[in-house]
Formats: C-alpha cells, structure tokens, sequence
C-alpha cells in the first residue's frame, strides 16, 4: 500500500466506524478533499481508488476495522457539540475601577441592535460596582436627529440601564482641534485638496496622492484657513499603511467642512468628523 492508499484507507476507516462500519465513498473523497488541501489536485486520480478501497473496508468486519485503525493509529475524534455558556462571560484582568462605555449616534431612537450593546454592559458594571458613561456621537449634524437627545436615556432606562455620566461629543471639538493640530506637527496626519474621485482611484490602487508629501509647515498653514475654505476642498487625512489591506483605512479622512447647523451649537465650527 503506497502513500496516498494508506491516506484514503484511514479515511475509509475512520468513515465506516461512523457509520456502524459500512463506509461511503463520496463521503470518504469529501472527507479527503476537506481534510487534505494538498491532495486537491489528484482528485480525479482519487475518486477511483476510494471505490475500491471503501470496498475493502466494508468487507471487514466491525472488529477487524477497529484492529487496523489501531495498527495505523487512527481515533475517530469526538465531535459531540459544546455546551453553550449561559450568561455573561467573565472579563479578564482586573475588576476594580471598571469603566464601559455605550456610545449610540443620535439618528433615531435606539434599536434592537444597540441593546445588544447597551445591556451587556450595563451588566457588567453593576456586577463589578464599576461605571457606565454614555457618550453621544454626535459630531456630525448631518447625522443628528435631534428628538434622539432625549429619546436616548428615555430608551436606556426603558431598559433598566442609567449611565453614571453622559458626554456629548460635541462638546469636545477643541479637544479634537487640539489632537488633530498635533498629529500634523508629528506627520501623521497632512490636508488634502485632492479631488475625491481623483483620491479614491489612487488609494485602490495602494498610491498615495501628492498632498502625503507636503511638509509639516504646508499642512498647518492649510490647517490654519480650513475653517474658510469652501466645503470639500480639503480634508483632513491620518497616515496610515497606504498598502493596507482594507481600502477604508488607507489615510482615513479625520475632518472634513460641513456646512450644516448643528442642534446643540449651531454654526460654531465647521471642520466636523
């Protein structure tokens, strides 16, 4: 028996002690085929065999197959299905001091989909005597329903959920004017004046656009009138691994103008994300 008999021959035998010893041969060459990636190309030259093999196998007895699956080292693995856990696994770490966050969009009411969230949560910082901070995302007007403000807590305590600190987003722009004037002076970040289209079809194609180039003292000065400029032409850009695998991460777009009146501070700033 060559190698690639002996392959199937354990297939064959692990197969039939499945199935009270009778094996079958399109399942023995779906087993094969699933479990032996290298041995893909010689289907055709295993299809054959495995007939003839099965044969064989099934001609043994329950005893005798059991007696050369032991010869050759075969164990049929248990596959019975895994208990599923019930209820919430515990965190890893430590458990003191612990803070989580829900931090829905205010577009609408809250849904199913963000009780999945909100709930685990929750939980787990009443388990742990822990912090729970709700954080609206609403930096972006266009984005922003503004009934949702309070449709938001009225939901979350519909769902015996009542956070320890609400942030608004909105409330941090300086925050982020700070950080993203910092990123420029490190280089990690540069202004684009790029045309979207033009970007877009660079990016797909693992380029960086002309604009990655600009020194640091060309970035702050066009950081310093961005606020004037008229909507789309600039954006703000972090650097990140222009190759990267997933295209919406290739120098992600940071800031950009939007011309829209916020709900909580009107038209205060204009450079938004």
């Amino acid at each position: 028996m060559n190698d690639l008999e002996e392959i199937i021959y354990k297939h064959a035998l692990l197969n039939a002690a499945k199935h009270k010893g009778s094996a079958n041969p399109g399942a023995v060459m779906g087993s094969i085929m699933a479990n032996e990636p290298e041995l893909r190309s010689k289907a055709k030259e295993i299809g054959p065999m495995s007939g003839k093999i099965v044969a064989k196998v099934n001609a043994l007895s329950p005893e005798e197959q059991a007696s050369e699956m032991e010869k050759l080292g075969v164990e049929v693995q248990d596959k019975k299905p895994k208990a599923k856990e019930v209820g919430l696994q515990e965190l890893p770490g430590t458990h003191e001091n612990i803070v989580l966050r829900f931090a829905p969009n205010p577009s609408g009411p809250l849904h199913i989909g963000h009780s999945r969230a909100a709930v685990p949560n929750a939980e787990y910082v009443k388990r742990h005597n822990g912090k729970l901070i709700l954080r609206i995302e609403d930096t972006d007007p266009k984005r922003v329903y503004e009934p949702a403000y309070e449709m938001i807590p009225e939901d979350l305590e519909w769902l015996g959920i009542n956070p320890d600190e609400v942030i608004y987003q909105s409330d941090r722009f300086e925050t982020y004017y700070d950080y993203a004037r910092q990123l420029i002076e490190k280089g990690a970040a540069y202004m684009c004046t790029c045309d979207g289209a033009d970007f877009k079809e660079l990016k797909d194609n693992c380029k960086a656009c002309p604009c990655r180039d600009n020194s640091v003292e060309e970035n702050l000065a066009l950081w310093e009138k961005f606020d004037t400029m008229d909507a789309g032409e600039a954006v703000l850009r972090v650097k990140t691994d222009i190759a990267h695998k997933n295209p919406a991460i290739r120098d992600w777009v940071a800031m950009r103008l939007v011309d829209e009146t916020h709900p909580r501070l009107g038209n205060k700033y204009r450079p938004m994300f």
